[in-house]
């Protein structure tokens, strides 16, 4: 009975993609992570991967655009986990025109597609070599909303009011709900107790 039941798990969960369809793959186990191709480079060279990050530049060509990426780690269903720590930035080529005023600075966005050869470029006056994506699919993500997480005290009541004081020799700190009010980006924007 319990091997039945994981076999059927492991059926449901392999019928379900968590992914877009414009960024979804059959084989997952094949995909060459970020950070493998920025360490090996010519040796991972036309094998399939999936990365994601924030939009910085946009340049279109005649028949192509480049969009260079501020690259971090993706979450379980793709979008790119925003924080103040990138892992590096790649390069994006995508056989089509994309638009700078939709897809503008700021915006998260995920590619799928073959890794190409690694181009030199700068970042200020920084010579900066790019990993290549050639993407086959990409994934614009929608601006996400601000949201508030409350957190709340669970210490004891005699803890938060000092009601053994001035006998009690144990001061806590009166914290009974923080509010953190995160912005787009998902880093915490102010803190209010």
């Amino acid at each position: 009975m319990k091997k039945l039941c994981t076999a059927i798990m492991a059926l449901a969960m392999v019928g379900c993609s968590t992914f877009p369809d414009e960024i979804a793959t059959e084989n997952e186990d094949a995909l060459v992570s970020y950070k493998v191709a920025k360490h090996q480079g010519e040796k991972v060279e036309g094998e399939p991967a999936r990365w994601g990050g924030v939009i910085a530049d946009v340049r279109n060509a005649e028949d192509h655009t480049v969009l260079e990426i501020v690259s971090f780690p993706l979450k379980r269903w793709g979008r790119p986990l925003v924080s103040d720590n990138s892992q590096g930035r790649f390069l994006a080529v995508v056989d089509d025109f994309i638009d700078p005023g939709v897809y503008k600075q700021g915006r998260s966005m995920t590619f799928i597609g073959r890794i190409g050869e690694t181009q030199q470029g700068k970042i200020g006056e920084y010579v900066y070599t790019y990993p290549v994506i050639e993407a086959t699919g990409h994934y614009l993500w929608d601006v996400e909303k601000q949201r508030s997480q409350v957190e709340i005290d669970y210490s004891p009541l005699w803890f938060r009011h000092n009601f053994y004081s001035p006998y009690y020799p144990y001061r806590y700190p009166t914290v009974p709900v923080r509010v953190r009010v995160e912005d787009n980006s998902g880093t915490p924007a102010k803190s209010r107790n």
